[in-house]
């Protein structure tokens, strides 16, 4: 029996050997089974067709389109992008019919002007439609939004009395500026704005700053004291092209100018 012993142990040696082995075997199976088919095999040309993709995906996105918006807060930082600069001049703007489509609008901010005071005029562009509406505009080399004031008599009172002067002795009038056209598309349901700024002041004619006017703006002027009180109506001339007088392209605003606060 005691001969026996020694190979009895070494049987019993190899045996748990055997399990041990038999049970990592079962265990590489099992992990290869669940979770090793998961994983990604390695492949020389993943890396080229990442890059593809992502080439793809950016040719997918389209480019903001920079004169147009939903909410546009100043009209004259989208006018004024060349990319919205059209090649066409401003006769060559076919007049389109936008009456239902179109409105413009105005309101005088703050409510109450003390004579001589200053105020601005919000001007808004609102689509009333569920597309896109382009909208064409001059602009030489701004788009300018020119203001004319009437009194209780619709008695224009911004301009000084009586005609023009002159040109002083040796000056020549200044050159016109090239209109040009510019485009800014509103958004569905959306407005585009523009603020005017007005002074509650008559004016004076000034010949000798009339290098620096241009044309089409007359001859320049400057404050020569305060309106009176009383009621007035602004009217505000927009550089809209290309719409039929269906939309009234110059609103007005009522001001009571010194009168009781709201």
């Amino acid at each position: 029996m005691l001969a026996l012993r020694p190979s009895l142990d070494s049987l019993a040696t190899a045996a748990l050997h055997a399990l041990l082995a038999l049970s990592f075997v079962a265990q590489f199976a099992v992990f290869m089974g669940c979770g090793g088919e998961n994983m990604p095999a390695e492949s020389p040309s993943n890396e080229v067709d990442g890059a593809v993709g992502d080439a793809s995906l950016d040719a997918s996105i389209e480019k903001k389109d920079e004169c147009s918006g939903t909410d546009i807060g100043n009209i004259e930082e989208i006018l004024l992008k060349s990319e919205c600069e059209e090649t066409v001049t401003a006769g060559g703007v076919p007049t389109v019919d936008l009456k239902g489509k179109l409105e413009i609008t105005a309101f005088v901010t703050p409510r109450h002007i003390s004579p001589g005071g200053k105020a601005n005029l919000l001007v808004t562009f609102t689509n009333e439609t569920n597309a896109p509406l382009t909208l064409h505009f001059r602009i030489d080399p701004l788009p300018r939004f020119e203001t004319e004031t009437y009194n209780a008599r619709n008695k224009r009172v911004d301009v000084p009395p009586g005609k023009s002067p002159r040109l002083p002795k040796g000056q020549s009038p200044p050159p016109v500026n090239d209109a040009r056209i510019a485009r800014l598309t509103i958004g569905p349901s959306g407005a585009a704005h523009a603020v005017v700024p007005w002074d509650a002041v008559k004016m004076k004619w000034v010949p000798d700053k009339v290098r620096g006017t241009p044309r089409e703006r007359g001859f320049h002027r400057s404050p020569a004291g305060a309106l009176p009180k009383g009621k007035y109506t602004v009217k505000i001339g927009t550089p809209l092209v290309g719409v039929s007088d269906s939309v009234d392209h110059a609103p007005k605003i009522r001001i009571d100018l010194g009168g009781r606060r709201p």
